[in-house]
């Protein structure tokens, strides 16, 4: 921005002085030039500088739990979902991309809604605070907070000035905005009968509605909050839900166990229709109408109270002030007017779409609807045509159980991908993955040792027991899930059997039952160890606690005060002599001796009620208790049962407290803090705000503390306080690990995922971005490890990838300019598209350097060839252009880029639109195939290249029938011009059309280890001489009109090479196999790595751009590729006959998954294909 500001500032000046110079009035037309000039300098800063913010990453989450609230944004672009997993999300309803992640709220989200302009919107939450964005920069403008039971709903003013709330105890609250303060608070007072479920403003903003305390409705002026009347209380208490008519004149009242509604107006108090068998109901858009929904849809006036139609069938949705309902009958899903009753149209929208999802919401104006589905997903389909426009979806696992190895730091993690995980936080990746299809994990438990661990089956009564340094089966008991407890010496296990009400102990060494103790109820609630006697404590449902002898089973004596409520919590001490019982309904916590139950002493604690939990250190002579009143924690001598000190900085529940190993320091967490005192004093050391979430487990060792938040699992230096890195699991087995600076490890499933999101809600895709963030170098460094020759590897592979892309690092500086384009009629073309062709106006510019060139992508293709178009020579900052593209069938993912002199690009950022021609557009498919297995040099003849060729064209004839042209090459005929020659048939293609060209053959490297491959009459010593250089073989795909485009390479080293670091190897006349001398790479070090261009290969994706098609090649750059006379053919073309078999459609992921898969197993790992390019987000079809 000082670069900018500069800029500016000179040239202003240099105007001002320019014009001085003249003399006023004297030169009109220059004034005019200078002032246009002036005015073009200050858009350009003005338009440059909204986008100088680096853009920020979005993780692809999805909600984890119930969606209880959707709001569409006033314009229709943006879709906002709460959820009570304590997150509200912002998503793109054209692409279903998720825009902004709002996790700053501590408990579930009830509300959210729009301002009316669309310029902010509001997330209300049971954690009793409201939170006002700004939209687009998802800045927080305002937050409201309650000393209350939580906000149920909120919404805004119609200007957008105020926000009403309704609150748990069956008030409601009005706020200002700018001001950010309470303005008042209604409601009637005395005791509640009702929560306030709801709160709205009335259409003109008069007036104020919500349903009270004694279960009935409110009516209050906006103005001064003076009640203007209450509704007559029905027998039900259950007319808790109301509108107000848009005219301010009727309000319409219903609930769900009343099973009716009224309408009643406003000024005179007068019902004017009572109804019943409705359990839903809604105004009209002008108020003319009520209609409701029961057995059937019913339309009524609400001055009359008379029917105006009647419909069979139930709605599917309607929403208040819409024109149109959506009804359900008879099979069909139809809509109708809403003041009529009148048919309009049947949506094409299937009825097990509908009947699959929980919730439903209406945007009217969008002609939009939003299904939440059973798995939190949701989708938006149109009202129109019935077609899904997009899927609000996620990879992220949520993470059903995770806890850390006190010993080193390890986690295991159980999550919904059937996986269970052994995280290493050293190297920072999974270092163990065991697979069950048949069940889900849940509930890890180290032993304290950390050599064992156990897990329990989410879907079967089973307890495992795993070795934990190697992540195997040691064995299951029978136990019902979550109940299962690990002696400290880990030789003890205990399970629950739930049918019989029995807890179970077993001999880990011996895997015998030790002996079983009967219950009686049916849940345990606590089960503790004695470290000496062989004694286990547990409370269950009956609030008892019993003490017996796991060995024998036989109960010793149980703990019970005569109200029954004798406790909920029970520990013995560290010498296990002693025993600690604390109720959450007494102000006193007890200690008995361990071994026969006798009474010993009370601590009493005063007002400090209810008692939740406590912990010895390791000496046993002092003790931490926790609760969630002030005082929240507090310090005893447990010896004497005096206190030591009030531990009263926390001002939230505190549910977590430890003593470190040494004893002189404890550390405790409540939700949005943890902080650490001094266990001689109580003297509070630190303070350390975390994000969400709560403790999973902590490891002294390497002071590591780690939190679980839904999917997200966070760890912390305990003693800084300093966040590490965030880990995510995505998917089955990709991960993503991130620090707070933005730098991420990850697999490149995961990178594939990612996106970011500019201050003005545009996406980018992540390939630009991923080479500047996406450094394990750094990540690792962040974390501290100390490995440095393992740091060291990534660096050098992280740089071996900024080479081979060609990118000067210095736009990565913070405040380096970067250039921008975008499509300036983005926001006014439509996602549907009739026509064929779509015009779109570019502009760009570079504030500091002169622009080279720009390109446009459709579904990542180029449609001006790789190199895009030349603008150097126009020596100018900006660039703006007009140009028609022609639309491909179905999706078209369109992007555009400029780039400056230095090589700097702009960000890509997609527009997404969706082509249904009138008449389906016939698909063919272009088959180039060159086979060449005899040679002018006939010692270099192979044996199954042509026939290699010949097998896929005929599989392909055999998928395709007519809608295939096949052109091949063999042998004498494979000539270097004869290749070129090909590039005019494929010029004949089409937009809609797939091109598949396969090569099977000799694969080569020159003495400069450029890639050649075999022709007729190639020099085999010399290859560039008749060779045909790899470039020209992949020129063929390049400035064609079909954008499908797979080429398949069957031939050795035909995957990328790293020229600097090849040596020639001496060739054996057994190594003679696709291709020439063998190569490999240049030892580095002592490292049992990779060299660092294959580990670049490894870590990232290959995010160059390229003529948008997908190369699969046999084998990497160093490897051979294999014919084997059993398979008669190439092993890598073998594979891939073998798949058009085996399935009868694949995708390009598929196939090249499948096949890499396959060849490694045929060649025992001699031979693994490669991806020279890739297409990332489109996804297409092969057959």
């Amino acid at each position: 921005m000082v670069i900018t500001l500069k800029f500016y500032l000179r040239e202003v000046t240099m105007l001002f002085q320019s014009f001085g110079h003249k003399g006023s009035g004297k030169d009109p037309e220059r004034f005019t030039f200078l002032m246009r000039k002036f005015f073009f300098i200050a858009t350009v800063l003005v338009w440059g500088g909204a986008h100088a913010q680096e853009p920020r990453i979005v993780l692809p989450s999805m909600h984890h739990s119930s969606i209880d609230d959707l709001a569409f944004s006033p314009d229709g672009k943006y879709l906002l979902s709460a959820s009570y997993d304590g997150t509200a999300k912002l998503w793109d309803i054209r692409t279903g991309i998720l825009l902004a992640d709002i996790t700053s709220h501590s408990r579930d989200i009830t509300s959210v809604d729009f301002s009316f302009d669309g310029k902010y919107f509001l997330t209300a939450s049971r954690d009793a605070t409201i939170k006002i964005w700004k939209v687009p920069e998802i800045e927080l403008v305002a937050e409201f907070k309650e000393e209350i039971l939580g906000f149920n709903n909120a919404a805004f003013s119609p200007d957008g000035k105020q926000v009403v709330a309704a609150i748990g105890d069956g008030e409601v609250t009005v706020w200002d905005i700018q001001k950010k303060k309470l303005l008042w608070r209604i409601g009637d007072s005395g005791a509640s009968t009702s929560s306030a479920f709801f709160a709205a403003f009335s259409s003109d903003g008069k007036m104020i509605y919500a349903n009270t305390r004694d279960s009935t409705i409110g009516i209050w002026s906006a103005e001064t909050g003076a009640l203007i009347r209450k509704l007559e209380k029905k027998p039900s208490n259950d007319l808790n839900y109301a509108r107000i008519s848009p005219d301010g004149k009727f309000i319409l009242r219903w609930g769900l166990r009343y099973y009716g509604a009224d309408i009643t107006e406003i000024a005179t108090g007068k019902v004017t229709a009572s109804l019943r068998g409705i359990y839903k109901a809604a105004f009209s858009k002008d108020g003319t109408t009520v209609v409701t929904d029961g057995d059937r849809v019913i339309g009524w006036d609400p001055v009359s109270g008379e029917k105006k139609y009647e419909i069979p069938g139930s709605a599917v949705v309607f929403t208040e002030g819409s024109d149109q309902l959506l009804i359900k009958s008879n099979g069909t899903i139809s809509t109708f007017g809403i003041n009529t009753g009148n048919f309009i149209s049947t949506v094409p929208l299937s009825l097990s779409e509908v009947n699959g999802y929980k919730r439903i919401w209406l945007s009217d104006k969008a002609n939009k609807i939003a299904i939440v589905g059973r798995d939190y997903s949701i989708s938006i389909f149109s009202i129109l045509n019935g077609s899904m426009v997009s899927k609000m979806a996620g990879h992220l696992m949520k993470v059903n159980g995770t806890t850390l190895s006190r010993k080193n730091g390890e986690m295991i993690i159980c999550d919904n991908s059937n996986y269970q995980k052994i995280w290493d936080p050293g190297q920072l990746t999974f270092r163990s993955l065991t697979f069950n299809e048949s069940m889900l994990f849940s509930s890890p438990t180290y032993s304290t040792d950390s050599k064992i661990f156990i897990t329990s089956a989410l879907d079967s009564n089973k307890v495992y027991v795993w070795d934990a340094l190697t992540g195997k089966e040691i064995g299951y008991f029978p136990g019902y899930y979550g109940y299962a407890y690990l002696s400290p010496n880990g030789k003890v296990l205990a399970t629950f059997d739930n049918l019989k009400r029995d807890v179970l102990f077993w001999d880990l060494n011996t895997f015998e039952l030790l002996s079983r103790h009967s219950l009686g109820y049916d849940r345990i609630d606590y089960l503790t160890f004695s470290s000496q006697g062989n004694l286990a404590a547990l409370t269950g449902s009956d609030t008892a606690i019993s003490v017996f002898n796991y060995v024998t089973g036989k109960l010793s004596y149980t703990l019970k005060e005569p109200d029954g409520r004798e406790g909920i919590f029970v520990e013995f001490s560290p010498d296990g002599k002693e025993m600690i019982t604390m109720c959450s309904y007494r102000n006193v916590a007890k200690i008995w001796e361990a071994a026969t139950g006798k009474f010993i002493r009370k601590i009493l604690d005063g007002d400090h009620t209810p008692f939740m939990g406590a912990s010895f250190s390791a000496d046993g002579k002092k003790l931490i208790s926790f609760t969630y009143k002030q005082p929240l924690v507090r310090l005893w001598n447990y010896k004497t049962g005096l206190l030591i000190s009030d531990l009263s900085d926390h001002n939230d529940p505190v549910y977590f407290g430890e003593f470190f190993p040494d004893g002189k320091t404890v550390v405790t967490a409540d939700d949005i803090t943890f902080r650490l005192w001094d266990a001689e004093t109580g003297k509070a050391l630190k303070q350390y705000f975390y994000d969400r979430g709560q403790i999973s487990g902590v490891c002294f060792n390497n002071e590591t503390v780690l939190f679980k938040d839904n999917a997200e699992l966070k760890v912390y230096n305990i003693r800084s306080g300093q966040q590490l890195y965030s880990l995510l699991c995505i998917d089955s087995l990709d991960y993503i690990c991130i620090t707070k600076a933005g730098y991420y490890k990850s697999t490149t499933g995961a990178s594939k995922l990612l996106h970011y999101v500019t201050k003005d809600l545009k996406v980018i895709t992540f390939e630009q971005l991923d080479v500047k963030y996406n450094r394990p170098d750094k990540v690792l460094e962040a974390i501290g490890n100390t490995d440095t020759t393992l740091i060291k590897s990534y660096r050098k592979a992280w740089e071996k990838r900024i080479k081979k892309l060609g990118i000067d690092t210095t736009s990565f500086r913070d405040g380096y300019s970067v250039p921008e384009a975008d499509f300036t009629n983005r926001d006014a073309i439509e996602y549907e598209q009739k026509t064929g062709t779509l015009k779109l106006l570019i502009r760009g510019n570079d504030i500091t350097y002169k622009l080279d060139r720009f390109n446009v992508w459709i579904n990542e293709t180029p449609i001006f060839g790789q190199r895009g178009i030349n603008i150097r020579k126009r020596n100018k900052n900006d660039f703006d252009t007009t140009i028609t593209i022609k639309l491909s069938q179905g999706e078209n993912r369109i992007e555009t880029s400029i780039t400056n002199v230095n090589g700097t690009e702009s960000y890509r950022m997609p527009l997404t639109v969706n082509y249904t021609p009138a008449i389906k557009q016939k698909e063919s498919v272009r088959f180039i195939g060159i086979g060449i297995d005899q040679f002018a040099d006939n010692k270099y003849n192979l044996q199954y290249s042509a026939k290699d060729i010949r097998d896929l064209s005929k599989k392909l004839k055999n998928k395709y029938k007519t809608d295939i042209i096949i052109d091949t090459l063999f042998n004498e005929n494979v000539t270097v011009s004869n290749v070129k020659a090909l590039k005019q048939k494929l010029q004949t293609t089409t937009e809609n059309d797939k091109v598949i060209v396969a090569y099977s053959g000799h694969g080569m490297l020159s003495k400069e280890y450029d890639y050649y491959l075999s022709t007729y009459s190639v020099n085999f010593d010399k290859p560039e001489e008749n060779g045909l250089p790899y470039d020209e073989l992949e020129n063929l795909l390049d400035s064609i009109p079909a954008r499908k485009k797979l080429m398949l390479i069957d031939a050795c080293h035909s995957g990328e090479v790293d020229k600097e670091d090849l040596v020639t190897l001496n060739a054996s006349s057994d190594s003679l196999i696709k291709g020439l001398k063998p190569v490999a790479y240049k030892k580095e070090g002592h490292l049992g790595l990779k060299n660092s261009f294959e580990l670049m290969q490894s870590l990232f994706v290959n995010v160059g751009k390229s003529t948008g098609a997908t190369v699969i090649s046999a084998a990497a750059g160093t490897q051979f590729a294999l014919e084997r006379n059993d398979l008669k053919n190439g092993v890598f073309t073998y594979s891939i006959l073998e798949a058009m078999n085996k399935y009868p459609t694949l995708k390009i992921s598929e196939l090249k998954n499948i096949v890499s898969t396959r060849v490694e197993e045929l060649t025992k790992g001699l031979q693994k294909p490669t991806s020279r390019n890739e297409t990332i987000a489109v996804d297409w079809t092969i057959w």
